[in-house]
């Protein structure tokens, strides 16, 4: 091969890389541009709030917490000048029960649910309230019962135990926290349904204070 033939087939492969080169460069260029834009392009949503407060108020009365309670109570009727041992009548019970709590969704209002302008949706929920008390009579009983030697037993003494300690149960769940538990979950499980609607921060307000987002 004569040297001039050499320098042009040299020439040829050098113009042929460079532009292989150029067009790669440019495809490689529209590939980054492509892909920043779609990184960086503002998203936007479309959350209908009238179909998320109808979407929540389906779940109806929403039971998020439990709490099984033992209470003893005693019952005693007595005469102001009779002691006890003649006229008395005492019963002491010992009440097992269960606890539901949870939000009554169905009370739930169009304008308890709004946006804030960073975008998150804003919910004031009912407040956490007793859903069900109930007494297990399979495990409550009467502990003891005393009747004065000159008194007949009231019947109706230990049905009326059993009603005190239906109340009794629900106060005693109230004071160990059921209601703060079952508004807690409440808002866990209304989140999670608020996020699968579309919407990417939540936040509820209880009294006039927001809680954090979720």
């Amino acid at each position: 091969m004569r040297r001039r033939d050499l320098l042009i087939l040299i020439a040829v492969a050098v113009a042929v890389a460079i532009g292989g080169t150029y067009v790669a460069w440019r495809v490689m260029r529209r590939a980054v541009r492509q892909t920043t834009a779609a990184i960086f392009k503002p998203k936007e949503e479309v959350l209908d709030l009238g179909v998320l407060v109808t979407r929540v108020r389906d779940l109806n009365r929403l039971e998020t917490a439990s709490m099984r309670v033992m209470q003893v109570s005693t019952i005693t009727q007595s005469y102001q000048l009779v002691p006890n041992s003649v006229g008395g009548d005492q019963l002491t019970f010992l009440a097992v029960g269960d606890m539901i709590a949870g939000v009554d969704l169905a009370r739930l209002k169009r304008e308890d649910v709004w946006r804030e302008p960073d975008g998150a949706v804003v919910i004031r929920l009912p407040p956490a309230q007793v859903l069900v008390t109930r007494v297990d009579n399979r495990e409550s009983r009467v502990m003891s019962r005393k009747t004065g030697v000159l008194r007949r037993a009231d019947v109706n003494l230990e049905s009326r135990a059993r009603q005190h300690a239906e109340q009794a149960i629900r106060n005693e769940a109230v004071n160990k926290g059921i209601l703060n538990l079952a508004n807690e979950n409440a808002q866990k499980r209304i989140a999670d349904l608020v996020h699968t609607l579309g919407a990417q921060k939540v936040r509820f307000v209880e009294g006039g204070a927001a809680a954090g987002p979720r």
